[in-house]
């Protein structure tokens, strides 16, 4: 699982798969991300939290899907693979995504997450189906921007990489509601450091947790048509 990875699992999957996706667009492979400012628009995303916390997975239908009380990557969070609603969003993404990489892609998987105060998205790298992916910021009530953090690229002497000639830079991107964050998921290590909590002060003086807060986000995933991972299409 990706939460588990350590760092030199990590660093090992960036130096083997670093320059394995390459596109049409020179800043996305330069720096293995970009930021789309509007990507969509996030009104057709928003939805409330659920009541019920944990893992949803669904199964094409709104009322079909089962419940693991226990998020597999971020213990206490709320996400949901394959929420219906979101199909549409998914193909039609994919198309914008194809004219900013001059590349065709192919859908493989989606998952919407939502975070709250004290949970953090460990290090990670993802697996091939996550070969091009975008995180989109749907909405949150927290006060300040939360960041999302990507490592660029090493530079390496030749095409042996064994020798690094200038190390990657950790870089914090602040996605607002509709903007998005695309990268390399399965070369780029990604994360986000604990959701600050929220505290407000009780009538008598005293410091009380505000209650309630959370960050909304979704995850689109596809692989390059005419990629070395392309075989994971539609991979759910």
């Amino acid at each position: 699982m990706a939460e588990g990875m350590s760092q030199e699992q990590i660093n090992q999957q960036e130096l083997v798969n670093s320059g394995t996706s390459p596109t049409g667009n020179k800043e996305f492979d330069e720096n293995g991300y970009l930021i789309l400012r509007n990507l969509w628009d996030s009104k057709d995303l928003y939805c409330d939290p659920p009541e019920v916390k944990g893992q949803y997975n669904y199964f094409g239908r709104i009322d079909k899907f089962n419940h693991n009380s226990v998020e597999n990557q971020v213990e206490g969070s709320t996400s949901r693979y394959y929420y219906p609603p979101y199909k549409y969003a998914h193909s039609q993404i994919r198309i914008k995504l194809e004219n900013v990489i001059g590349k065709k892609l192919y859908n493989t998987y989606y998952y919407d997450r939502f975070y709250n105060p004290g949970q953090a998205l460990t290090n990670h790298a993802d697996r091939p189906a996550c070969e091009i992916s975008v995180t989109v910021h749907i909405s949150s009530n927290v006060s300040n921007p939360w960041p999302i953090w990507i490592k660029t690229p090493d530079t390496y002497y030749d095409n042996t990489k064994k020798i690094i000639t200038k190390k990657g830079e950790n870089r914090s991107v602040i996605l607002n509601s509709g903007d998005g964050m695309l990268y390399k998921g399965c070369e780029r290590p990604h994360w986000r450091d604990s959701l600050p909590k929220e505290y407000k002060r009780t009538w008598y003086g005293l410091k009380k947790e505000v209650e309630g807060l959370y960050y909304h986000q979704v995850f689109f995933h596809y692989v390059l048509a005419d990629g070395i991972r392309a075989h994971f299409a539609w991979d759910r």
